[in-house]
C-alpha cells in the first residue's frame, strides 16, 4: 500500500507557517559553518524536508517522487553510517598513539604524523581531538611550545562541545603552554580550571588532576607562595590516597612545603611515610634524590638516626646511580654528625664534579666561610674569588634567561599579530560564505514561495498557524518572567555577598587592633623586665666590676650568665657608654663588644685575653680599632681621674 493516498491530512509537524520555516533555515545559516561533510549532510537533510512538505501539501502520488525520497534517505543513512565507522577507526588509533605517548613521546608523534593526512575531510570534532593530541605528545617529549594559536582553538571547540574529561585535559595543556610561555598568571588560570573541572566532574582523568595539582606547586613556588603550593599538594596527596595511589613524590613535596615553612612535625610525618613505604622497595637512581633529600631535612630538623637509615641506604648505590643532589645533603650529614671537615671534603668533591654553576656557587660560599673559620686564609681567598666568578656566571646565566623570556615574548606577541590577521581574514571568509549561502537560500525559498503563491493552497494553513505561533510567544513570555525571577534572585544573592564582605573587612580590622594591643604588651613586658634585672644588677654593680677585674689576673673565661651581670653592671654605672658606642660603631659584633666594655672598666690586652679566651693579636687588634673610633685612651683617663 502507499504510504501517501489523496485523503492525508498533514500531521502537526508539517503544518507549520511557511515564514517560520523561512526564518527558521535563514538563522541556521547564519549562525552555524559545516565542514565538508556535514554540509552535504545538511543540504541532503534540507532538501528531504522540503520535498517531503512539497510532496504532502500538493498530495504527490507519483511513483518517481516517491522513489527519489526512498533513495535520497537510504542515501543519507548509508553516508551516516560510514561515516560513523571511519570515525570509531580513527579515534581507535588516536587512542592507541595517545597510551603510547605515555611511554615512548617521540615514537608517537611519528606515527601521529603518519595519519594526520587521513584527517583532511574529517569532521571539526575529529581535528581538535587529533590537534589536541599532538600538543599533549609535545609536552610528554618536553618539547616547549612557543605559540598559544592552536591550544586556544582547540579549548574554545571543546570548551563547547567536549565531555568533562575532554575540558580537563584542554585546559590542562592551555596551562603547560602557558607555562612554557613564561605567562605563570594564566598558566595558574588554566591548570586550576582543569583541577576545578575534574573536582566536579564524575568521571575525570585521575593523573591529570594529579598533574595538575603538581603543576600549580611548582608554579606557587617560583612565586614563593609557599602555602598555596602546600595547599594544591594535600589536595594530590588526598587524591591519590582516595584511589590507592602511593607516590613518593608527592610526599616529599609535601614535606618540602612543611619545612620551608617550619612545621616540623608534617615533615617528619611525610618523609616517615617514604621511608616506611621504601622499606620493601629497591631504591634506585628514579627514587635516591628523595632519600638523598630527606637525608639533609632529617639532618637539619636534629633526627640523626632517621638521617643515619637514609645515610645508610644511599651508600650502597653506585656511583652512576646517586642522584643529584646527593653531595649537598652528604655534606649537610657530616656538617652536623659527623664532622666538619669530613663535609668540607664532600663540598670540594661537590665543587669539581657538579656541571651547574648554582651548585659551584653554593660550595664555593660554603667552603670560603669554612675556611674563614678555620683560618686557612689563603685557600679561603682561593674559594671567595671561585665564588665570586660563580656568582657572575649566575648572574649572566639569570641575564640570558632574561632575553630568552623577551625574546620568546616578542615571538608570542608576533604569534598574536599573525593570530589576528588569520582571524580577520577568517572572518572576511565567514561573512563571504555566510552571504553565499542566504542567498542561495533565499533564491531556493523564493522559488518555492512563487510556486505556493500562484497555487494559493498555504492560506488556510497559514492562518491556522497564526494562533500556534501566539502560544510560542506566550511561553516565551513565560520565559523571560522565569528569567526575571532568576536575575532578582542572583541580585538577592549579590546583596547577601556585600553584606558578608563588609562583615569579613569589619572583623578583619578587629582582628587587627586586636594584634596590634598584644604587640604592645609584649614590649611593655619586656621593658618591665629589662628593668627589673637593671635594678637587680645595680645593687652590686661595683662588687660585679671589682670582681671581674680580680678575676682577670688568671686565665678564667666568663660565662654568658656572668657576661650579663658584667655588661648589666657597666650599663648601669656608665649609662651613657652604650649610647656612645652604638654612634661611633654602625654595626658592632658581639667579641668587639665585649672587648670595647672591658676597656670601659680599665682592664689591658692580656686581661682582657684571659677573660675572653681570644687570641692577643686579635686582641690588640680590636682594641686599636676601638682607640681610634671611641678615642679610648681619653675616656680610660677620665675613668681614672673620676676614680
Amino acid at each position: 500500500m502507499s504510504k501517501f493516498n489523496n485523503n492525508f491530512t498533514p500531521p502537526h509537524f508539517y503544518t507549520i507557517d511557511l515564514q517560520y520555516v523561512i526564518n527558521n533555515r535563514v538563522q541556521i545559516a547564519k549562525q552555524r559553518f559545516f565542514s565538508k561533510k556535514d554540509k552535504i549532510r545538511q543540504n541532503i537533510t534540507t532538501l528531504l524536508v522540503f520535498l517531503h512538505y512539497f510532496s504532502i501539501e500538493q498530495r504527490i502520488e507519483h511513483t518517481i517522487m516517491r522513489n527519489l525520497i526512498r533513495f535520497l534517505l537510504f542515501s543519507s543513512l548509508f553516508f551516516v553510517s560510514c561515516n560513523k565507522q571511519e570515525n570509531e577507526v580513527l579515534l581507535k588509533q588516536l587512542d592507541d598513539i595517545k597510551a603510547m605517548g605515555d611511554t615512548l613521546p617521540q615514537v608517537a608523534m611519528q606515527r601521529l604524523d603518519s595519519i594526520k593526512p587521513l584527517f583532511d575531510n574529517e569532521t571539526e570534532y575529529m581535528q581538535n581531538k587529533l590537534a589536541l593530541l599532538e600538543i599533549r605528545l609535545r609536552d610528554k617529549a618536553y618539547i616547549t611550545h612557543s605559540s598559544d594559536c592552536t591550544i586556544k582553538k582547540v579549548c574554545s571547540y571543546f570548551e563547547k562541545n567536549g565531555t568533562e574529561t575532554e575540558k580537563q585535559e584542554v585546559h590542562y595543556y592551555m596551562g603547560s603552554v602557558y607555562r612554557d610561555l613564561n605567562d605563570y598568571p594564566n598558566a595558574v588560570i588554566y591548570f586550576l580550571k582543569s583541577a576545578e573541572i575534574a573536582e566536579k566532574a564524575l568521571e575525570v582523568d585521575i593523573t591529570l588532576l594529579r598533574k595538575a595539582y603538581s603543576q600549580l606547586s611548582n608554579l606557587y613556588k617560583k612565586q614563593f607562595d609557599y602555602s598555596e603550593a602546600l595547599n594544591v599538594i594535600l589536595k594530590s596527596l588526598f587524591v591519590s590516597l582516595k584511589n590507592g595511589i602511593i607516590d613518593f613524590r608527592e610526599h616529599a613535596n609535601a614535606a618540602s612545603c612543611f619545612f620551608i615553612t617550619n612545621d616540623t612535625i608534617n615533615t617528619i610525618k611525610h618523609y616517615n611515610i617514604i621511608l616506611e613505604s621504601l622499606n620493601n622497595t629497591t631504591i634506585n637512581k628514579s627514587n635516591s634524590d628523595i632519600i638523598a633529600a630527606a637525608m639533609g631535612d632529617y639532618t637539619l630538623l636534629g633526627y640523626k638516626n632517621e638521617a643515619t637509615t637514609c645515610y645508610n641506604s644511599l651508600i650502597n648505590l653506585r656511583d652512576e646511580e646517586l642522584p643529584f643532589n646527593y653531595l649537598v645533603n652528604l655534606a649537610i650529614y657530616y656538617e652536623h654528625i659527623v664532622s666538619v671537615d669530613s663535609a668540607a671534603a664532600i663540598m670540594q668533591k661537590h665543587y669539581y664534579t657538579s656541571c651547574q654553576i648554582e651548585s659551584k656557587y653554593d660550595a664555593a660560599r660554603w667552603l670560603t666561610r669554612y675556611y674563614v673559620q678555620k683560618g686557612d686564609y689563603e685557600k679561603a681567598a682561593d674559594y671567595a674569588i671561585k665564588f665570586i666568578n660563580a656568582n657572575e656566571a649566575v648572574i649572566d646565566k639569570i641575564n640570558l634567561e632574561h632575553t630568552t623570556n623577551a625574546k620568546n615574548f616578542f615571538q608570542y606577541r608576533r604569534d598574536k599579530e599573525e593570530e589576528a590577521k588569520v582571524m580577520q581574514k577568517a572572518a572576511k571568509v565567514r561573512y563571504n560564505s555566510m552571504l553565499v549561502i542566504s542567498v542561495s537560500i533565499i533564491l531556493l525559498l523564493s522559488v518555492v514561495l512563487f510556486h505556493f503563491w500562484r497555487k494559493k493552497q498555504l492560506l488556510d494553513v497559514i492562518l491556522s498557524k497564526e494562533e500556534n505561533i501566539k502560544q510560542v510567544k506566550a511561553l516565551a513570555a513565560e520565559k523571560d518572567i522565569e528569567l526575571a525571577k532568576e536575575k532578582r534572585g542572583i541580585e538577592q544573592k549579590d546583596k547577601e555577598l556585600e553584606v558578608l564582605n563588609a562583615t569579613n573587612s569589619k572583623l578583619a580590622k578587629q582582628l587587627q587592633g586586636a594584634e596590634e594591643d598584644f604587640k604592645l604588651l609584649v614590649a611593655q613586658n619586656r621593658e618591665l623586665t629589662k628593668l627589673m634585672l637593671m635594678n637587680d644588677i645595680a645593687k652590686n654593680a661595683g662588687d660585679i666590676i671589682e670582681k671581674v677585674k680580680k678575676t682577670s689576673k688568671g686565665k678564667y673565661h666568663l660565662n654568658d650568665d656572668e657576661w650579663k651581670e658584667l655588661l648589666g653592671a657597666i650599663d648601669r654605672l656608665y649609662p651613657e657608654f652604650t649610647y656612645e658606642v652604638q654612634a661611633k660603631f654602625k654595626k658592632i659584633s658581639e667579641p668587639m663588644l665585649r672587648v670595647c666594655y672591658l676597656m670601659k672598666i680599665g682592664l689591658s690586652g692580656p686581661q682582657i685575653a684571659n677573660l675572653t679566651d681570644y687570641p692577643r693579636q686579635t686582641v690588640w687588634v680590636r682594641i686599636k680599632k676601638i682607640e681610634q673610633i671611641m678615642n679610648m685612651n681619653e675616656m680610660q683617663a677620665q675613668q681614672r681621674q673620676e676614680e
